[in-house]
C-alpha cells in the first residue's frame, strides 16, 4: 500500500488543515440553525399551499408492456482540462432499445471538444454542452427512424436554450467546421422533429422551475404565501407515492409555468422599485421569456414552448421527477410506466438508470484523453518535443484536473 492510499481514503473534510475543519463544523452549526429556523417558519406556508393544489393517483395500464421502448442519455466531461495551448472536452452518447423490459439492442457513440486557450471558458463549455446534445438528438431521431414506440430522452427538449446566443459568432472546428450559429440551429431542428413525433418524452431530474410560488403570488399579489423553493422541494413536502401533479390543470395553460418561474424570481424587483400592477408585472415575465428565447435560438417562441409538464412520484424516499410531452399526449399509459417500472432507490424508470450508468463519463478521464494526444504527438518527428511539452502543460499546475 502506498503512503498516498490511506490519505486517499480518508473523509475529505480529513483533508483540511485543523483549524479550518474546525471553522467548518461552526459554519455547519450556524447553518442548521438557521435552516430549521426556516423550515419551522415556512410549515405553515406548506400546508396552506398543499390545501391549493390537487394531486392524483397514477392509473394502472399495462399498454407499456408492448411497445419497443427507447431510452437516449448523454453525459460530458465533468472538468474540461484546461491547457497551455488549448480546452478539451469529451463526451459519450448512447441508447437502450426495450422491448418491454427486455433489452434487445444497445449502441453507443463519442466525440471531443477541441477549442483555443483563448477567450472565455463560459463559452467553451457551452459548446461543449451543445455538442453533447447534438449527438443525443441524433440518436434520438435515429431510434425514430428504427420504429420504436416510446422515446425517453433525458432532460428538457429545449433544456439548452439559456446562454445560446453567447456561442453564435463562436467558430467551431470539431467535429466539423461551423459556427455557433448552427450548431444552435441543428439542436433546435432535431429536438422540435422528436417533440412533433408524439412518440418522445423528457424526463428531467434537476429541476428548477419555481413557478408553484409565482402562481402564489399571481394569485395573491404578494409574496406572502412564496417559500422561495423550486417545484421539486414543494412537491416533494406535499406529495405521496404513486401521485402525479398536472401544471397544466392547475395553472390553465401549458406553457404558463415557465411565465410564473420568472415571475416568482423577479417579482421583488418589480414590486420594489415601481409601482405595477399584477397583470402588468406577469406581461413583463411573458415577453421576457419570450425575448430571450428569440435572442437565444433565433426562432418563433410559440416553436420552443409547446411542452407541458407532469411531475410524478414513483418511491419515497426519492424525490418526485417532471415528465415533459407534447400537450394533448396521453400521458395516462406513460405514468403507469414509470411507477411499473420505478427504480425505488432513484424513483426514476429503471431503463434511464441503467443508461445513465453506461454514458457517464468518469472524472479524470478527459484528462487521460488528452495525454494520449500528447503521447501520440510525442512520437512524430517532424514535431519539436519543447513545443509540445509547452501547448499540453497543465494551466494550473497547482491542480489536478
Amino acid at each position: 500500500m502506498s503512503a498516498e492510499e490511506p490519505i486517499q481514503n480518508q473523509p475529505d473534510w480529513l483533508k483540511l488543515p485543523v483549524k479550518l475543519q474546525h471553522q467548518f463544523f461552526e459554519h455547519a452549526a450556524t447553518e442548521a440553525q438557521r435552516t430549521k429556523k426556516l423550515l419551522l417558519e415556512q410549515k405553515k406556508k406548506l400546508e396552506e399551499i398543499g390545501k391549493l393544489l390537487s394531486f392524483k393517483p397514477i392509473p394502472k395500464d399495462d399498454s407499456w408492456k408492448e411497445w419497443r421502448i427507447a431510452v437516449v442519455d448523454g453525459s460530458e466531461s465533468p472538468v474540461i482540462s484546461e491547457r497551455v495551448g488549448g480546452r478539451f472536452g469529451t463526451y459519450s452518447v448512447g441508447y437502450h432499445i426495450f422491448q418491454g423490459m427486455e433489452l434487445t439492442e444497445e449502441e453507443y457513440l463519442s466525440g471531443y471538444m477541441s477549442d483555443d486557450q483563448v477567450g472565455s471558458n463560459e463559452i467553451s463549455q457551452k459548446v461543449l454542452g451543445l455538442l453533447t446534445t447534438e449527438l443525443e438528438r441524433e440518436a434520438a431521431v435515429k431510434c425514430l427512424e428504427k420504429g420504436v414506440d416510446l422515446i425517453i430522452i433525458d432532460g428538457p427538449f429545449f433544456g439548452f436554450r439559456p446562454r445560446c446566443r453567447i456561442v453564435a459568432n463562436k467558430e467551431i472546428s470539431v467535429p466539423v467546421a461551423r459556427r455557433g450559429s448552427d450548431l444552435v440551429k441543428r439542436v433546435v431542428e432535431m429536438s422540435q422533429e422528436l417533440l412533433d413525433c408524439g412518440k418522445a418524452i423528457g424526463i428531467i431530474k434537476r429541476i428548477q422551475t419555481s413557478a408553484i410560488d409565482g402562481w402564489t403570488i399571481l394569485r395573491s399579489g404578494t409574496r406572502d404565501l412564496a417559500l422561495s423553493r423550486n417545484d421539486k422541494e414543494i412537491l416533494a413536502s406535499l406529495m405521496k407515492p404513486g401521485e402525479f401533479f398536472s401544471y397544466e390543470e392547475h395553472f390553465g395553460s401549458h406553457d404558463s409555468f415557465n411565465y410564473l418561474s420568472r415571475l416568482a424570481w423577479t417579482f421583488g424587483r418589480f414590486y420594489s422599485t415601481e409601482s405595477r400592477s399584477m397583470e402588468s408585472i406577469y406581461q413583463a415575465c411573458r415577453k421576457s421569456i419570450r425575448r430571450n428565447i428569440e435572442k437565444d435560438l433565433k426562432c418563433v417562441p410559440d416553436q420552443i414552448l409547446r411542452t407541458t409538464r407532469y411531475f410524478v412520484r414513483c418511491s419515497y424516499p426519492a424525490l418526485p421527477f417532471a415528465i415533459e410531452v407534447k400537450p394533448g399526449t396521453e400521458v395516462q399509459p406513460l405514468l403507469s410506466f414509470c411507477q411499473a417500472t420505478c427504480n425505488k432507490a432513484t424513483g426514476l424508470p429503471l431503463v434511464l438508470d441503467l443508461i445513465d450508468q453506461d454514458v457517464g463519463m468518469p472524472r479524470g478521464f478527459t484528462r487521460e484523453f488528452v495525454e494520449e494526444i500528447e503521447a501520440t504527438l510525442a512520437r512524430d518527428p517532424d514535431l519539436d518535443k519543447f513545443e509540445l511539452e509547452t501547448r499540453f502543460s497543465s494551466l494550473n499546475p497547482q491542480k489536478r484536473e
